[in-house]
């Protein structure tokens, strides 16, 4: 095989895409990029000290970029290469308890080889931060392809979580959870879905350097300091255990309104609004709303153009989960069905994972609800499915029977959708 020129190398995988952040921006620019790149991009301007890398698909264009904006000089960040995803997050939580800014990204399999080190992070209340480019686990078998693997394994761990719909919330939110997480002093995960965000090129607009210095500014914190002796993962008695949880369940009490403010702080500084949940069309005269979060919400406000009598419920905040705010919606709208839409399923629960927490939310309520099994494995959720999610809601009239299905699956040879073709 013939050898590339120099010239030509330095031309190939993420040199040229991330080229835009390896000089100041001193101005709002316009641009395209793949939401993986954007990713990199926006870490890149909150100036992280160390960057721990494992490339795993769909994830990897987001440490690739970052490598290269700290071989070109823009970046002075230690850039780890590891040997494992489990040595990637045990890396970035000791840097980050030595009080380095700290962010590494994963997904899937990776994820789960993670599981070990993900609940250290929280007890130590370290403020790192992780990107998710959501994708299935390997069963049935092999999948590189998009699903809500995180909603099943990070319910319980502590970790904040916030989803994007695309690139440029996606970018953004690169640079929110790093206020999220130093505000809070808890790691904070931001995701999108994998290919679907990761690898599309989409529309957006970057924020200045000195707008996101403002609001990401290093601030003084507790870390390991050998002036000052601690004890850092050391064993907890049965006398003491309980306390230690209950301590840590205090303090995420507040970390909702953390969230909150930095998202005000993020609008008054770029002019784009975000919050927990946001809501589309639910001043109409049905009383029936969808429920998702991620890429499905754009699709969805697409078809609702042609059906201004359904609503739509985005969540952006999944951890903490913002039950009393779901719950104010849903009073002051007056909704009286949801239909969830999922891309992750249960094969022991009632239900599946994200729709467990909405149930739980919605109990006092007494809301009816639906949920459907959408996009597994990075199948298209399409306009068909919305309608006939629609069509099955209209006839629920309680809480008996299932309570989830599938939806998209060929139930035969002539009949998907649960249409005859």
């Amino acid at each position: 095989m013939q050898c590339l020129r120099k010239k030509e190398v330095n031309r190939t995988i993420s040199v040229e895409p991330m080229r835009i952040f390896f000089k100041e921006i001193k101005e709002p620019i316009e641009t395209t990029m793949i939401g993986n790149y954007a990713v990199a991009g926006g870490v890149t301007q909150t100036d992280p000290d160390v960057i721990c890398a494992f490339p795993i698909t769909p994830q990897t264009q987001s440490v690739e970029g970052l490598s290269d904006v700290v071989h070109h000089g823009r970046l002075k960040a230690a850039f780890i290469n590891v040997e494992s995803e489990l040595a990637a997050i045990s890396y970035s939580t000791a840097a980050c308890a030595a009080g380095a800014r700290t962010f590494t990204a994963t997904a899937s399999q990776g994820y789960l080889l993670m599981t070990e080190a993900l609940p250290m992070a929280v007890g130590w209340r370290v403020p790192l931060t992780m990107m998710i480019s959501a994708r299935a686990f390997n069963s049935p078998n092999l999948s590189i392809w998009n699903s809500w693997e995180y909603v099943q394994t990070n319910s319980e761990l502590g970790w904040n979580c916030i989803v994007s719909e695309n690139v440029q919330e996606t970018y953004d939110a690169a640079i929110l959870s790093v206020m999220i997480s130093e505000d809070s002093l808890f790691p904070t995960m931001f995701v999108h879905d994998g290919f679907i965000i990761s690898h599309s090129v989409q529309k957006l607009t970057l924020i200045p350097d000195e707008i996101v210095r403002n609001l990401t500014p290093k601030k003084p914190r507790h870390h390991i300091n050998t002036k000052h002796p601690g004890t850092w993962g050391g064993i907890v008695t049965p006398d003491y255990f309980m306390e230690g949880r209950r301590n840590l369940e205090e303090a995420k009490k507040p970390v909702l309104g953390i969230m909150r403010k930095c998202f005000n702080d993020f609008t008054k500084a770029t002019g784009r609004e975000y919050d927990l949940i946001e809501t589309f069309n639910l001043d109409n005269s049905s009383k029936t709303a969808f429920l998702t979060m991620g890429s499905m919400c754009g699709n969805i406000i697409s078809w609702m153009t042609k059906n201004r009598d359904i609503g739509l419920i985005k969540i952006r905040a999944f951890r903490p989960f913002p039950y009393e705010e779901l719950q104010k919606i849903v009073r002051e709208h007056n909704i009286e069905k949801i239909i969830i839409l999922e891309k992750s399923d249960s094969l022991n629960g009632l239900l599946p994972p994200f729709s467990m927490t909405i149930a739980s939310a919605l109990y006092p309520l007494g809301t009816l609800f639906r949920s459907f099994i959408v996009g597994l494995g990075g199948r298209d959720v399409t306009r068909d499915e919305f309608d006939i999610a629609k069509k099955k809601m209209s006839t629920i009239t309680d809480m008996k029977g299932q309570l989830y299905s599938y939806l998209g699956v060929r139930e035969s040879k002539d009949k998907i959708l649960g249409v005859d073709r």
